[in-house]
């Protein structure tokens, strides 16, 4: 008991003297605060993305089935789905899924709805159960059958008014009616918008018609696969029955999956799929929070040291009193402490709007199972923090209390004399801080020049003036296929006769869109050895008028025509990268490529042009193979819409090329290629400005620390100047003398701080373009602005301890 009134009693003679001293606890308070603030807010973004369970039952067995190639990431087939289904022994249910969007028509304004097509086993296999009503029964993916739907909680609640009755009528998506069968329970929403996590609002059957399975449609590689574990499996157990797959399909399919074609599954935890390629990018993020928060904590420390310094007879005093070292140095750490929690608790306010605003962020950017919030466990991830904020900021003052000795001050009398010991530690101190700071100003100068570096690779199209938006054709009205291209005949059409247009053209996908549609094909009169790589390229579907649009140049041949309307002779562009890899030592105009067909029914298309390279994946990927195919020949139900037009707002003009074709199509997906662009890199963008803040308030706080300590080393000194003055130096040797000083600090953290750099910029490998992590020129330019800013620091004490009367600090002393 006694011990409790003792800490008691410290807490509040700690709070009674930081309010005789409102300035330096405020400014500890604000320092400790907007630390805490950001560590919080951003442990509350680890803990919605990395740390939640996804909201399914026993989510650590469901897994994502990845399929790629060699040199590439692809997707699943439906008859390769089949076969998973069949041979696959490690999942007690395989699932397929492919995006779906629909035209939501009936009651109120047509919209778009995000969703997917997905086989009957697709929330058994998630492990999620309907709300109302159920989900799907295995013969509904049976072609033929009744259309069926679930929808999701809030599509029911926002358009249909939370009808109650929803359960059991019908919809009209695409133009046909729906029969609702279920309704997913609040929070869910999983989806998958053209590669990347989005939520959904709709899901239907996807159907296994007798051509999607079909031997010949096993290039068509379009589906997403998950599994669920059987008990009791291990992720390794999985990934060996995949490897007996895919040696199975290599065995029955020589020709396909070729030993060089690299042809792999892999099973990969669902968490691990969504938030796999921001893992990098959040872990860096957090790793430079903590270093800025450990900045802070020493900053404070030193500030702490200072007035621990600066009451050294005071504390001199009580000791020769009675009072112990151990109780000295308790109520060091007590001060910390309420400062720590005084900054704790304005911190978390803080974190509180920071984490709502990161909330407002879309799933697609930022994907995450649960909203970004402030629950418990970020709760008490804040009130770690700042028990260990108040120890770093503690402890080295405290240390310094019950090392240091007490009775020298009474015996010199000098206030304000912080001894030896002291000095080391704020020494020590500012070293770390630099080095800190180096590290951090280092990482955010490699992003700065990888990001550079980005932006000058061509991405082989224009940007500028481009807009870009979606449409999808119901299959209820453009079933035909000579229906979608009359369709886009139509408002092609109506787009030419409008001024401000310069160029207008369509495809099936779009560069940077997130879309893609690979296949195998064949080559005329080539035969892929045993040994050899089957080739693999993109597949699209564009109007004559794509290229021009986008300004994807012309290297060879013709782009496409009225010569490549449906029932003339099938053709194809292919791109340089195609040429290169396939064509090495031939002309390929006039050569016959097949993507469609079979060896039994051959489906070739001739070669009549090839175009530049296009980064359609990712601004930091090379180009891959592409092939490029008239839209009128093979029409698909989804296309984008591309526009340019001189600094005149396209969006009005296409809405009403779309709507005088058909009225009830939405145009959705709206855009531009120059922004697509900037979102590719819109991670790299967001790390960068996070660490570069975060490395800018750092240096701040070194430098501020560099300054206090110089500034309390001039005042302590100020007898041994005056001594120099008199003795003949001049001021230019005093202001050296804190220079020096300062620099050798200074030097000391540039040397431990590369080293730090060397070792901590190895986690932002995956985000890093053109440039290396040992990059000399940043270090130099970073090591050269740290050093400026140092010196800015040190200027200010050297020159006051410069401007010392000689004849006063001799009397003071």
């Amino acid at each position: 008991m006694e011990h409790w009134d003792g800490v008691a009693q410290d807490l509040e003679q700690s709070m009674r003297r930081l309010r005789r001293a409102p300035g330096l606890s405020l400014a500890i308070v604000m320092t400790l605060g907007l630390a805490l603030a950001a560590s919080v807010a951003t442990f509350s973004v680890l803990n919605a993305t990395l740390l939640q369970e996804l909201p399914f039952r026993q989510p650590d067995r469901l897994v994502f089935l990845r399929h790629g190639y060699a040199d590439m990431i692809a997707a699943c087939s439906p008859p390769t789905f089949l076969d998973h289904r069949r041979e696959t022994r490690a999942f007690e249910s395989v699932s397929a899924t492919r995006p779906w969007d629909a035209n939501l028509t009936g009651s109120g304004e047509p919209e778009r709805v995000r969703g997917l097509l997905v086989s009957a086993a697709f929330f058994e296999t998630l492990g999620a159960s309907a709300w109302r009503g159920r989900t799907f029964l295995p013969e509904e993916e049976q072609p033929g059958r009744e259309h069926v739907v679930v929808v999701g909680h809030g599509l029911w609640q926002r358009r249909f008014g939370s009808d109650p009755a929803l359960v059991g009528s019908a919809v009209r998506l695409n133009g046909e009616a729906y029969q609702v069968v279920g309704i997913m329970p609040p929070g869910f929403g999983w989806g998958r918008s053209y590669g990347r996590e989005a939520r959904g609002e709709l899901w239907a059957p996807y159907a296994l018609t007798p051509a999607r399975i079909a031997e010949s449609s096993r290039g068509d590689e379009n589906l997403d696969v998950y599994g669920r574990l059987r008990p009791g499996t291990t992720l390794d157990q999985a990934q060996a029955d995949l490897g007996r797959f895919v040696r199975t399909l290599r065995e029955r399919f020589p020709n396909r999956y070729t030993p060089v074609s690299g042809f792999y599954v892999t099973a990969v935890p669902v968490r691990e799929e969504i938030v796999g390629p921001m893992r990098a990018g959040l872990v860096l993020v957090s790793t430079a929070v903590a270093a800025l928060l450990l900045v802070a904590g020493i900053n404070v420390a030193g500030l702490l040291l200072a007035r621990a310094a600066g009451r050294r007879r005071e504390t001199s005093l009580r000791a020769a009193l009675g009072a112990s070292r151990g109780r000295l140095a308790r109520e060091v750490l007590a001060e910390a402490s309420v400062l720590a929690a005084v900054a704790g608790g304005a911190g978390l306010g803080l974190a509180r709007l920071l984490a709502a605003g990161l909330d407002r962020i879309d799933p697609v950017t930022l994907p995450r199972s649960q909203p970004i919030t402030i629950d418990s466990s970020v709760a008490g991830f804040a009130l770690v923090a700042t028990l260990l904020t108040a120890l770093v900021s503690g402890l080295v003052p405290a240390w310094h209390v019950s090392r240091s000795d007490l009775m020298a001050a009474l015996r010199t009398g000098l206030q304000g004399t912080g001894g030896r010991e002291a000095a080391r530690a704020r020494r020590g101190l500012i070293v770390v801080q630099t080095a800190i700071a180096l590290a951090l100003l280092v990482g955010a100068g490699l992003l700065v020049r990888s990001l550079a570096e980005l932006q000058e690779v061509p991405p082989g199209y224009r940007t500028r003036d481009v807009l870009a938006a979606q449409v999808q054709l119901p299959r209820a009205r453009y079933g035909e296929v000579t229906a979608r291209a009359r369709f886009l005949e139509g408002v092609l059409a109506r787009l030419s006769d409008r001024p401000a247009v310069l160029a207008a053209g369509a495809a099936s996908e779009l560069p940077l869109g997130g879309s893609a549609n690979s296949s195998c094909f064949d080559v005329e009169s080539q035969v892929v050895p045993p040994e050899g790589k089957q080739p693999h390229a993109e597949t699209w579907s564009a109007s004559p008028g794509y290229f021009a649009t986008l300004g994807i140049p012309l290297r060879r041949g013709r782009p496409f025509d009225e010569r490549d309307a449906a029932g003339r002779t099938a053709t194809a562009v292919v791109n340089e990268t195609l040429v290169r890899r396939y064509f090495p030592d031939a002309d390929p105009l006039g050569k016959r490529i097949d993507f469609e067909g079979n060896e039994r029914h051959r489906a070739w298309r001739e070669i009549v042009g090839v175009v530049g390279d296009v980064r359609d994946r990712a601004l930091d990927t090379e180009p891959g193979p592409q092939i490029y195919v008239p839209f009128a020949q093979r029409p698909t139900e989804a296309l984008f819409l591309v526009v340019r037009t001189a600094d005149v707002p396209a969006l009005p003009s296409l809405r009403l090329a779309v709507r005088d074709v058909d009225p009830d199509l939405p145009v959705y997906g709206v855009t531009t290629m120059e922004r697509l662009a900037r979102d590719d890199v819109r991670d790299r963008r967001v790390a960068r400005a996070a660490l570069a803040g975060f490395a800018g308030a750092a240096l701040a706080l070194a430098a501020l620390g560099l300054y206090g300590l110089l500034a309390q080393m001039v005042r302590e000194r100020v007898p041994e100047i005056g001594v120099r003055l008199a003795l003949g130096a001049q001021r230019a040797d005093v202001v050296r003398l804190f220079l020096a000083e300062g620099g050798r600090l200074v030097v000391a953290g540039l040397a431990t701080g590369t080293v730090v750099a060397l070792a901590g910029t190895r986690l932002m490998r995956g985000l890093l373009f053109g440039v290396t992590t040992a990059d000399p020129a940043t270090y130099a330019a970073v090591a050269l602005l740290l050093a400026v800013v140092s010196l800015a620091a040190c200027a200010v004490p050297a020159w006051r301890a410069a401007r010392v009367d000689p004849l006063r600090a001799l009397r003071s002393d």
